[in-house]
């Protein structure tokens, strides 16, 4: 028995599970599942789908073009929301154990840097100056968007 009447066991758990990494994949993993149910709601409101279903063809067809556009808009909001939940779940442990400190400076911060990633976008191609202010924009977007729901969330009390 180790100290507080846990096992040793308990204890390398318990740690494991405060660590950033583990909290960061698991908020990756939340948002990933996130996502897809967000995808799967909202993507029967596409103008893709309505495309689909007003193509000529079978309803077999229609109903197969309707759901690989169902599919795709799963895919691409799983993955911009684990991301999402990923880099911000990881950035504002990382600055809270850094830090020392539980407040709303983490989240502006944490919310600054997802922004900034998440409007990267390095597939398309555009000027420096353009991406700059893009991720600029992101990054106040975001920081205000999470600082505003950590004050209302938690902070408001105190």
């Amino acid at each position: 028995m180790a100290a507080g009447g846990r096992t040793r066991e308990e204890i390398i758990v318990e740690k494991a599970m405060e660590s950033c990494i583990f909290k960061s994949i698991m908020s990756g993993i939340a948002g990933g599942l996130f996502g897809s149910l967000m995808g799967l709601v909202f993507g029967g409101y596409s103008n893709a789908v309505d495309t689909a279903v007003e193509t000529n063809g079978t309803a077999k067809q229609k109903l197969l073009a309707a759901g690989k556009v169902a599919k795709n808009t799963c895919l691409r909001q799983a993955k911009t929301f684990a991301l999402w939940g990923a880099v911000y779940s990881g950035t504002e442990c990382t600055i809270e154990k850094y830090r020392a400190k539980h407040d709303l400076w983490n989240s502006l911060v944490a919310g600054c840097i997802t922004g900034g990633v998440l409007t990267s976008q390095p597939k398309i191609a555009m000027g420096a100056k353009a991406r700059a202010t893009q991720m600029g924009v992101g990054c106040g977007g975001v920081a205000m968007f999470s600082l505003a729901l950590d004050y209302f969330l938690e902070h408001r009390e105190s």
